[in-house]
């Protein structure tokens, strides 16, 4: 089973949970920027959810379906089309040898994450398949996809039942967050700013960190720290006093003061910012932080947002797998 990159789209790469157990060793977890959305396109598959999936960012890929498969979106409403016909994404459905399926730009959010039956047959390095482009580690020989890249998939077409997520994709300005590190180097006027100012994401944000624009948050010296460990969603704060939030492929330490933590539950909502939407920021205590973490959690893994399909596209295609299946012998 494999798929033929025809149009990598805008930045698709392979990516999974992520890799973990070697931030000492300077090595950055990366893996899915949206871990809502990577959960539940692999949930509808019924595949585990550590299985290798394609993350595209803005724009999808197109590709051709070389054995047949089953496939499951999830994430930023990009537009689905298998062959030229439109299918929902958010749900489970059945590829055919030779299709052609293309995903487009994104009408809402910004990633958007495609799983396969069985998670792609890629060798996994240092125990993950998530691909860290500035290192050249992982996915698919490192890099962001090209143009006649083959990838290897699994398993062939699935039991899915056509399932679809009812979940809604992380939306909302409002960022919760935790008191950082060196919290308490920002006065009571600068924490105020913070958490009262509007913050514009800018072009310039990436899979390493969302760069945000807008009031300038000083600390109440000027000196940087001592370089020191990073977390996913740390809210550095540089000398001009623009805020960045640092993400899946950020550095494993940096020396810029951290006002705070974005709380896991909402890095989902940053993810799926695009360059010129706003963000706002709520402080939120660590035991609130994860709770909502673990009830987040909870929901995504026992089934509260799948459910079967009343749509019959996507069962016509399980007929037209069976016949050609038939026709080749």
């Amino acid at each position: 089973m494999a798929l033929k990159i025809i149009n990598p789209g805008l930045f698709t790469t392979v990516q999974d949970s992520g890799r973990y157990g070697y931030e000492s060793y300077g090595f950055t977890p990366a893996g899915a920027m949206d871990y809502e959305s990577y959960y539940l396109a692999n949930a509808l598959l019924g595949n585990d959810f550590d299985c290798a999936v394609l993350e595209m960012t803005l724009y999808g890929v197109t590709f051709e379906v070389l054995h047949s498969t089953s496939m499951a979106i999830s994430g930023a409403d990009m537009e689905l089309t298998i062959n030229d016909q439109p299918f929902d994404t958010g749900a489970a459905v059945d590829l055919v040898k030779g299709d052609i399926v293309k995903l487009g730009g994104a009408a809402k959010g910004a990633r958007t994450y495609a799983a396969f039956s069985g998670g792609l047959d890629l060798q996994k390095e240092l125990g993950s398949y998530a691909t860290h482009t500035r290192s050249n580690m992982g996915g698919f020989k490192g890099r962001l996809l090209k143009a006649g890249d083959i990838l290897p998939v699994k398993e062939k077409t699935v039991e899915h039942h056509f399932r679809k997520t009812t979940k809604e994709l992380a939306e909302g300005n409002e960022i919760r967050f935790i008191p950082g590190q060196q919290h308490d180097r920002f006065d009571d006027d600068n924490k105020k700013l913070f958490t009262t100012s509007e913050y514009t994401v800018t072009k310039d944000s990436d899979r390493m960190g969302c760069r945000l624009d807008g009031a300038a948050v000083e600390a109440a010296d000027d000196n940087d720290i001592l370089s020191e460990p990073t977390q996913f969603g740390s809210i550095q704060v540089p000398k001009n006093g623009q805020p960045i939030i640092l993400l899946a492929d950020r550095q494993t330490a940096g020396g810029y003061k951290k006002i705070g933590t974005v709380a896991k539950v909402d890095l989902p909502k940053i993810a799926q910012k695009k360059p010129g939407e706003t963000v706002t920021f709520k402080e939120i205590s660590v035991e609130e932080a994860a709770r909502l973490y673990k009830d987040s959690l909870t929901a995504l893994t026992d089934g509260t947002y799948i459910e079967t399909s009343v749509k019959f596209g996507h069962a016509r295609r399980r007929d037209a797998l069976s016949i050609a299946q038939l026709m080749e012998g």
